[in-house]
């Protein structure tokens, strides 16, 4: 007990060879400060989807941290990330979901800039005497901005690696759901809610923490409305730059063939898209959830099919959700939640798709209120001076075995049990060297 008490220095919250995470990672500001200005201003952050913003005039507003931001697609039909913040006295210029404007006007001294950023319109222009120039007080421009299979990513660091390599080989597995339709939609604006709770507790549990289902979740198998599974082998992967996804899989595939509740007139597109090697892979797809390193989640599982709980796998409809985990400060977040459907599915299936994702994991899903109680009581625990100086345990699985039947890219672990800490692990070692700019 004395050993865990010790103060911890600054620099050394994570201990990945030990499995040992500290404790102030989650409750202490001044890491949070440092979080602000040295992981999301350097960082790839998602910031929208593609079918949000079709049109040019298209706009939504987000944030990148705790900065916020314009998603625009400009009358050229390039999306540009401004932030949306006015250049005259700091008043943000837009706090509408979006829509679609060919401009912005600051409600407080009538600034205008074009959707493109460009400052356009200053009242009392000539009362400047010239000082000002129009053409140097345009809106902070994202000067990376990209999108991978549908979802748009920015980042404020102009050295930054281009989005492609950022993903690495994290697109194998991004593939298998948003690779594999030609194309995918959104089913309404995202669902929003604040829960007391650092951020990372979001991230790190959607990436990788298998073994908090059987208790957490545990309800629908007490109470009998989860239908029996064939036996089932989990993987877990990594990557260099902190991205990290669970995946479990059949081992005896039941017949007739669930392909996680996806529409079956869909297949040919599937296999048109995905490569042999993917297609087979995920006819064995039970779940998947992965973390894109830092804050953005997603979930491709299925239910149930409306008022059929308890019903057989042929029944199931699945269903992809996305989650950010937007920091409002060291112990407050707000949870983004978006549905996706394949967009050239019927219209039948497309329903049932989003009633189940709203049913499960939506603001009030029976699954989604079991998470964030978790968390605040996390946060909640950790006000005190004595908890701030534990050491948490994520110590799991401390020597993987290899995957050697993955078919993707390496590295990719198993277990016997499904059960290893090695995601969660990965995720705070890139925390930690974005940070502190050092291997822990």
């Amino acid at each position: 007990m004395t050993q865990q008490l010790t103060q911890q220095p600054t620099d050394a919250l994570v201990r990945t060879g030990e499995g040992l995470v500290s404790a102030r990672c989650f409750s202490d500001p001044r890491v949070y400060d440092m979080e602000r200005e040295r992981l999301f201003t350097r960082s790839w952050l998602f910031v929208a989807h593609e079918s949000e913003i079709p049109q040019p005039g298209d706009f939504v507003t987000r944030t990148m941290g705790e900065d916020p931001v314009l998603v625009t697609r400009g009358p050229d039909g390039v999306v540009r990330v401004l932030l949306n913040v006015c250049r005259h006295r700091a008043r943000m210029l837009c706090s509408v979901d979006g829509g679609n404007a060919s401009h912005f006007m600051c409600p407080y001294h009538g600034w205008t800039y074009s959707n493109t950023g460009e400052l356009t319109g200053v009242p009392y222009f000539e009362s400047y005497q010239g000082r000002l120039v129009k053409g140097e007080w345009g809106l902070q421009e994202a000067p990376h901005v990209d999108s991978y299979r549908g979802l748009i990513f920015a980042c404020w660091d102009a050295a930054a690696p281009s989005l492609g390599d950022y993903l690495g080989s994290m697109k194998w597995t991004m593939d298998l759901i948003f690779g594999r339709a030609d194309a995918f939609e959104v089913t309404g604006p995202p669902q929003r809610w604040v829960v007391d709770c650092n951020w990372k507790l979001g991230s790190g549990n959607f990436g990788g923490n298998l073994h908090h289902v059987p208790v957490t979740h545990g309800f629908t198998t007490a109470l009998g409305l989860k239908a029996t599974r064939s036996r089932r082998q989990s993987y877990y992967v990594t990557t260099r730059f902190g991205h990290i996804v669970s995946v479990g899989c059949h081992l005896d595939m039941p017949h007739p063939k669930p392909y996680l509740g996806l529409p079956r007139d869909l297949m040919p597109e599937y296999q048109r898209n995905l490569s042999p090697e993917q297609f087979s892979f995920m006819e064995r797809i039970q779940t998947m959830a992965g973390t894109v390193f830092p804050n953005l989640s997603y979930l491709n599982t299925s239910s149930h099919r409306p008022s059929e709980w308890g019903a057989p796998p042929e029944k199931e409809v699945s269903f992809v959700t996305l989650r950010q985990w937007q920091p409002l400060g060291h112990d407050k977040m707000e949870m983004w939640s978006w549905g996706l459907v394949e967009k050239n599915a019927s219209e039948e299936w497309k329903r049932d798709s989003k009633t189940c994702y709203q049913r499960t994991f939506g603001a009030a899903g029976v699954f989604e209120q079991d998470d964030p109680e978790n968390w605040s009581e996390i946060t909640r625990g950790l006000r005190g001076a004595m908890a701030n100086r534990l050491w948490l345990h994520y110590g799991m699985g401390q020597t993987p075995s290899p995957a050697p039947d993955w078919p993707g890219p390496p590295p990719a672990y198993n277990t016997d049990r499904a059960m290893s800490e090695i995601n969660e692990r990965v995720f705070y070692q890139r925390w930690h060297e974005m940070l502190y700019g050092q291997p822990t």
